[in-house]
């Protein structure tokens, strides 16, 4: 066995899993050492220290001060790639050494595609955290937004009408999204805001892309739809209105509260015009 790197002193090994990769076999061991004490970063979010950001498609993450990474989109750059690979493996017998060598390929190229976006992702989360101390970020169900569209059907002449319901555009969106891979994403900023002893907050993603950062009313939108303007004076890029936005209720986040949600925003803005009310 050939180690990435030497066991630290002290550690024992408890677990070791054996994984087979397109490029060989792999072993994962876990290591414990109870004398490494286990610390929370308790940082308190403040305007100064907090950014929120925006996960999307478009941009892999826009952030609340204006800044925005760009997707880079591993698996559609590779599609062209893995297409002629596949049209290659149809044609042969399977379970010959052709095939075999074509699968081979498929699976190494698989293999890079998600190494390249794991390193990606590492990558851009130290960038964000050297931005700040707390990052605010949705806390997305990628099971629900990848699932097929509903069935729409209709009775005609007494027969069973299935009716177009989007599905082919929706499984153009789904392969975008799970390209992303937003839910890893999630677990990376978690390991490391606790690697570098900051803080991640999620907040509930309802509503954080129809309502206006400033005001806080709903500016209805579609999803082709890429700016937001509102009759409060805002006009700016829809993701950004909504970086700002997730950030505005992370400021509102209370210590052990789980979730914050964006019903805590609008109550801190009825007591703040309740507020003015009285000193009026």
């Amino acid at each position: 066995m050939v180690f990435h790197r030497p066991i630290p002193t002290g550690f024992k090994v408890k677990t070791g899993t054996v994984i087979p990769e397109a490029d060989g076999w792999y072993i994962s061991l876990t290591l414990e050492d109870k004398t490494v004490p286990v610390t929370v970063a308790g940082i308190q979010p403040t305007d100064e220290n907090t950014l929120g950001i925006d996960l999307g498609i478009t941009n892999y993450v826009y952030l609340s001060n204006g800044e925005r990474v760009e997707n880079p989109r591993f698996l559609r750059k590779s599609a062209e790639k893995l297409a002629r690979l596949q049209a290659k493996l149809a044609n042969r017998a399977k379970g010959s050494k052709p095939w075999k060598i074509i699968k081979g390929k498929i699976s190494k190229l698989h293999q890079f595609v998600a190494i390249a976006r794991l390193d990606f992702q590492f990558k851009t989360t130290q960038e964000l955290f050297g931005k700040c101390g707390v990052l605010v970020v949705e806390d997305l169900s990628i099971k629900n937004l990848t699932r097929r569209a509903k069935v729409k059907t209709d009775i005609g002449n007494g027969n069973l009408v299935y009716l177009p319901n989007g599905q082919s555009a929706k499984s153009g969106l789904n392969k975008s999204m799970l390209d992303a891979a937003h839910g890893q994403f999630a677990t990376v900023l978690k390991y490391v805001a606790w690697k570098l002893g900051k803080s991640v907050l999620f907040v509930a993603p309802k509503g954080t892309s129809q309502h206006c950062w400033n005001c806080l009313n709903k500016v209805s939108k579609e999803l082709s739809e890429r700016w937001h303007s509102c009759q409060c004076g805002e006009s700016l890029d829809k993701d950004e209105n909504s970086a700002k936005l997730i950030k505005k209720i992370g400021l509102n986040h209370e210590s052990g509260g789980g979730t914050s949600l964006l019903k805590k925003a609008f109550a801190k803005k009825e007591k703040e015009a309740c507020g003015l009310t009285v000193l009026r």
